[in-house]
């Protein structure tokens, strides 16, 4: 015989002994629906789930106030030959079984049906507490992990709270060194300059015995050396082929338009002499000094005549100040710019101090502001 559950506590439950419902055909322990006995049950017996929907209006045919008859015939089946009640009478009372069994029946059925709640409510009770101790339980490992997790948060946080605190302290030491000590671009570049200067002061020694003759007619078969000796003699300097190192022409040509009318001519390129002493080298320039002025007549130079300039060779970068110094010069009216031994020296006018150029910020601090 197949098994099905019961519609109170939901446990399989044999067919023969279930309670069925008449309405919805339910089954249903006999305890669950608080019915004792196995007598056959009324025709229109219901379960509690359907009776409580049933609407009550306080008539006479609501299931609240039955008649006297349904309730006896109701209770009639519930009371079988073996009943403890049928057993205790005796034959005089056998003829009032009718009413015997209306008025003790409730009573039978209302303490057997008390002792079955009392037991489901025990086993119920006994299941919660078994549920709840369960549940106490899960909640009390779990207070055991949170506390667990809240020590390791807290020993991590104290831990990064050190680690910042001395970040904190590394930073502040290395921000005090900083602010002492001047800054590293300011001192590289200075470095840098330095180095440039003394760079530049090391090649204008290696040119100590240099001149450089400008403005002086360029032929095709001229010879350097013949020339710059044929000028020393004009400045009153005698050289000898072995006071010569040698001479040629530097630079590039240039072109040089006279006038509008004319065509341009090429500008003769400057003659470069390094001499074996410098006291012939320094001979030369005071002589050119002394004789300012002086041009290429009777030289026997081809073209025209014209003046020619004697000067000591500077190196590129003192040529760039030199011409920055001049221009300087001309626009606050200094009137002496010269050099003397690769060092470029001003004078506002005559009886006034010498003053040294060594960079673009003594022209700007010396004469003053100018623009190339």
């Amino acid at each position: 015989m197949p098994m099905i559950k019961c519609g109170g506590c939901g446990k399989f439950i044999s067919p023969a002994d279930a309670a069925r419902c008449t309405k919805c055909n339910e089954h249903y322990h006999r305890i669950c629906v608080a019915l004792t006995g196995r007598g056959a049950l009324p025709s229109f017996w219901q379960c509690p789930e359907c009776r409580k929907n049933v609407r009550r209006d306080n008539k006479s045919e609501t299931p609240v106030r039955n008649s006297q008859a349904e309730v006896q015939a109701a209770a009639a089946p519930l009371i079988s030959a073996e009943s403890p009640v049928l057993r205790s009478t005796n034959s005089e009372e056998s003829a009032d079984e009718g009413l015997d069994i209306g008025v003790g029946e409730p009573a039978v059925c209302a303490r057997e049906t008390g002792v079955a709640i009392d037991d489901i409510v025990h086993e119920q009770q006994i299941d919660v507490a078994s549920q709840l101790q369960a549940i106490m339980g899960e909640l009390r490992n779990l207070r055991i992990e949170v506390l667990e997790l809240r020590k390791e948060v807290r020993s991590s946080g104290e831990a990064c709270n050190v680690r910042m605190d001395s970040i904190e302290a590394r930073l502040q030491v290395l921000e005090e060194r900083h602010a002492d000590v001047p800054g590293t671009a300011t001192v590289v570049e200075g470095v840098v300059e330095q180095l440039k200067r003394d760079l530049n002061e090391r090649d204008q020694e290696l040119m100590a015995n240099d001149l450089v003759i400008a403005n002086l007619p360029e032929s095709q078969a001229e010879n350097p050396v013949h020339v710059v000796k044929v000028i020393a003699t004009k400045l009153g300097v005698q050289l000898d082929d072995r006071d010569i190192v040698y001479a040629e022409r530097v630079g590039g040509r240039h072109l040089k338009a006279t006038s509008p009318t004319k065509s341009a001519e090429v500008r003769p390129r400057a003659v470069m002499v390094r001499l074996a002493r410098r006291d012939l080298r320094d001979a030369v320039l005071d002589s050119a000094r002394q004789r300012r002025g002086a041009t290429t007549e009777d030289l026997g130079l081809p073209g025209p005549v014209g003046r020619f300039y004697v000067n000591e060779r500077l190196t590129k970068t003192n040529q760039d100040l030199f011409r920055k110094t001049r221009a300087a010069a001309g626009i606050h009216g200094w009137r002496f710019v010269w050099t003397k031994r690769g060092r470029i020296l001003v004078r506002n006018k005559p009886g006034d101090q010498t003053r040294r150029i060594g960079s673009e910020h003594d022209i700007q601090e010396i004469i003053g502001q100018y623009t190339v």
